[in-house]
């Protein structure tokens, strides 16, 4: 948490959590659970959830992936958060106003934003190779089409639109779901590989034993002596880009050729 608006939203997330377990311990205890109850509860819930999709939503902001994702991201949350901490306390007072269905649909949709644009930008943090950028990419459509079918559901009365388009949706959704799940996999699988492949000196070296003098050759990582048994942790470490792990052994360009990042002198 390097930056204030990632603690103070993680602060909130904390506290909110704490707050519903409170007031569940004292509905509990004293045997009931009335509409203030239940208030307080779905406020503190909300605050959690938007807690953690501002800060799915700083994050890449700060790092500038994808501007302006992280800010329109912070920007939902908050005002779907209003929204529905006002719908929470003022709910009976907006069913008997001529403008509480589209107040409502308002609130859906600014709910639906709330979530894709965290969304896009915690795929946006992933660091894959160049042959698997077509996942992100599938992935990030699948969520924007996801979203324009939430707030066409919303706006049109989902239930009027027929099973062919519930359907449809079930079928992006899959596909959102699935890229989701990819993604975070293939940032790994793209990390291993650079380490596997990207090495420029054999990981092994001729040394002398410290104890007993004998000269011997060791590969890297855990060794030990073969006269005396002296064990041995050797750790061999290039110089790599600080972001994709790129070597810069006699490198002469002033970004990495990888990822493009500015590399110090």
């Amino acid at each position: 948490m390097k930056s204030q608006t990632q603690r103070g939203l993680l602060t909130g997330f904390i506290g909110s959590i704490a707050t519903c377990g409170l007031v569940g311990i004292y509905c509990l205890l004293i045997g009931g659970f009335g509409r203030l109850q239940g208030q307080v509860l779905g406020t503190t819930a909300i605050v959690a959830a938007a807690s953690i999709l501002g800060l799915v939503s700083a994050i890449p902001w700060e790092r500038r992936r994808w501007h302006p994702i992280g800010p329109l991201g912070l920007i939902s949350v908050a005002i779907a958060l209003a929204l529905v901490i006002f719908t929470i306390w003022a709910d009976p007072y907006i069913w008997r106003q001529p403008w509480g269905d589209n107040f409502l649909k308002v609130m859906g949709v600014a709910c639906v934003a709330g979530v894709a644009f965290p969304h896009m930008g915690l795929i946006s943090l992933a660091k894959l190779r160049r042959e698997y950028g077509w996942v992100r990419r599938a992935t990030v459509i699948a969520i924007l089409t996801l979203a324009l079918q939430a707030i066409v559901s919303i706006l049109f009365e989902g239930y009027r639109l027929g099973d062919a388009w519930w359907k449809l949706v079930g079928v992006v959704a899959i596909f959102d779901a699935c890229g989701t799940i990819a993604i975070p996999i293939l940032h790994r699988v793209s990390a291993i590989h650079k380490i596997e492949t990207v090495k420029t000196v054999e990981l092994s070296l001729d040394l002398t034993c410290p104890r007993c003098k004998s000269n011997q050759h060791l590969a890297a990582g855990h060794s030990a002596c073969g006269a005396c048994g002296l064990r041995f942790n050797i750790e061999i470490e290039e110089e790599t880009c600080n972001s994709c792990g790129y070597p810069l052994y006699k490198l002469t360009s002033p970004t990495c050729p990888e990822c493009g990042t500015a590399i110090d002198s």
